[in-house]
């Protein structure tokens, strides 16, 4: 699993935990069908804030810094607030009520030794829920009239994933949050 170079896109997220992660996987399928097996997660590097990993760096090295950021903060609970999109996109995605602990990891993996393509949008913490295909008028009702889940959930690993293609995607490595620190 760590051997090897990094050749994907790839991205650091934090995994959302069942029951939510069933939730999130249910609106996909109804927004996003293409998209609904794909992990629920909380995109810390690769979208934004910082790009995608540059290719070629080992796994290795990229699973060590993030073990050492995991060993620094506690997990910590989180909750949805509404659903938003990236302006001038098609991207709709469930924004939290507190960003700041996401911010926190998002710039502690910043800091590290990884190397990331640059990126010119700034780090927005989100759970992505349709992806790349313009809504019909009857989705963006729904999307922005959702009742997001609203109950809090423990947030309390990380993992690194590769995505040869937008349906598709390869684990590479997760760690557990471990530290003292509460990200804020």
């Amino acid at each position: 699993m760590l051997e090897g170079n990094i050749e994907y896109p790839a991205y650091i997220v934090l995994d959302i935990p069942a029951p939510m992660e069933e939730k999130i996987q249910a609106l996909r399928s109804h927004f996003d069908a293409g998209r609904a097996d794909m992990p629920a997660e909380v995109t810390l590097t690769g979208s934004c804030g910082v790009g995608t990993i540059l290719p070629g760096q080992e796994i290795a090295f990229v699973a060590r810094e993030m073990d050492r950021v995991a060993a620094r903060f506690a997990p910590f609970q989180a909750e949805f607030d509404h659903v938003e999109r990236f302006q001038n996109t098609d991207i709709y995605y469930l924004a939290f009520r507190n960003p700041a602990p996401f911010a926190a990891l998002h710039r502690a993996l910043a800091e590290t030794e990884i190397r990331f393509h640059p990126t010119a949008y700034p780090f927005v913490p989100h759970c992505t829920l349709k992806l790349r295909q313009h809504p019909t008028e009857q989705e963006l009702l729904e999307l922005f009239f959702l009742n997001a889940p609203k109950e809090p959930f423990l947030l309390g690993g990380m993992s690194l994933y590769s995505l040869p293609d937008p349906t598709e995607c390869i684990l590479h490595h997760r760690v557990a949050l471990t530290g003292s620190q509460v990200p804020a």
